[in-house]
């Protein structure tokens, strides 16, 4: 939608992070009680998980200035086809 309201790739892509910071804090706050707060290995996921996610973002941002997501829609494109195709098969 933010592409055809002619807004560039990098604000849309910035906006769309955005847009999922409160369902990400709300998913968290739900399921609070489940975690093991105390122990190490879920503090070195939650770390690990969010300096990858920095790095990913950072990446994706930067091919958003160069390149295009048209490979990405066509080989979903293919793949739905074919996932349908199975389906129907059996």
């Amino acid at each position: 939608v933010a592409r055809t309201l002619k807004i560039d790739r990098e604000s849309a892509a910035k906006f769309s992070f955005f847009l999922s910071t409160p369902i990400v804090a709300a998913a968290v706050l739900v399921d609070i009680t489940e975690f093991a707060l105390s122990s190490i290995p879920f503090w070195v996921g939650v770390v690990s998980s969010f300096i990858v996610g920095l790095i990913v973002i950072k990446f994706l941002m930067e091919y958003l200035k160069k390149g295009s997501f048209k490979i990405f829609a066509i080989y979903r494109i293919v793949l739905g086809i074919i996932i349908f195709g199975l389906i129907f098969i059996r």
